[in-house]
């Protein structure tokens, strides 16, 4: 029984990456043809009603309720700007960097971690989470090669992902389909403000259609995401995240004609490994404090 739960796990984990990589090569081939900041409210649309058509037809109840609604919208919010960031970030960059780059998240949940809910991190750990960072210095190269200042938007949109990740820890007894329902909420409200100054006429169906599929492909990844992490614990998950970057690399070089060089594989290898062995360690240090 273990066993099975364990691979139903990976079957939703890889489920959730192949939607995620098909909404993101989407975006950036719809962010040619229309501003990042009315692709986000499109998708916002679909992916609230997609989100509430779910809970109705599952007879979920009180899927706005919360306990803290002030954090609720908080997380809403950092959810709302990762987007935006790292959007604009996959628009300017090669599809598979921007994955490597975003691979720094799980090492600043560990930092956000240990300073806003005081969970304990090792030396050992902070030893793999600098390590972690070096992957970062490797794919972008500072003062080696000319610096893309898109690569920032992908860090900031990591950090912003990793207060959104720590906050759902804290609001965990609200339920994951609460928090779903209400980020989903949170991200159409802050879009509009946007989209207000760049709202755009829609003047071709297919991209339209690619549009509107967006908030679905972000449901259908975020729910499979909580599926997968409900099922088994995150040590047998992780690796499989990764994998995004086989999506990203093949939709990057069938669609964009993009190849990673070297060094772009040599620090997303980096991120990788140390980004497993750190939620090794991090579970490892839960179960002997507890």
């Amino acid at each position: 029984m273990f066993i099975n739960k364990n691979y139903h796990a990976i079957f939703f984990m890889l489920l959730s990456v192949l939607f995620f990589s098909t909404q993101d090569v989407q975006v950036k081939y719809i962010s040619s043809y229309y501003n990042i900041f009315f692709i986000i409210w499109i998708k916002s649309i679909t992916q609230l009603i997609a989100v509430f058509l779910f809970l109705i037809i599952k007879e979920r109840k009180n899927y706005f309720k919360s306990k803290n609604y002030g954090i609720q919208i908080f997380r809403g919010c950092c959810y709302s700007t990762a987007t935006i960031l790292y959007f604009f970030g996959l628009k300017n960059l090669e599809m598979n960097m921007a994955a490597a780059l975003s691979f720094v998240s799980p090492f600043i949940v560990s930092i956000f971690g240990f300073f806003l809910l005081k969970e304990k991190v090792s030396f050992k750990r902070w030893l793999v989470i600098i390590l972690g960072f070096s992957g970062v210095l490797i794919i972008t190269r500072p003062g080696i090669v000319e610096f893309n200042f898109a690569s920032l938007f992908v860090l900031f949109a990591a950090i912003f992902w990793s207060l959104f990740q720590i906050l759902s820890r804290f609001l965990r007894d609200d339920g994951a389909f609460n928090m779903l329902m209400i980020s989903s909420l949170v991200c159409f409200i802050f879009s509009t403000f946007f989209v207000i100054f760049y709202f755009e006429k829609i003047v071709n169906l297919n991209i339209f259609i690619m549009l509107l599929s967006l908030g679905i492909w972000a449901a259908l990844a975020e729910y499979f995401m909580i599926k997968a992490y409900s099922s088994a614990r995150a040590s047998v998950i992780a690796p499989f995240f990764y994998l995004q970057m086989i999506w990203y690399t093949l939709y990057g070089y069938l669609i964009f004609s993009e190849v990673p060089d070297n060094f772009t594989i040599f620090g997303c290898l980096i991120l990788i490994i140390f980004g497993i062995v750190n939620v090794n360690l991090s579970e490892k240090e839960i179960i002997s404090s507890s």
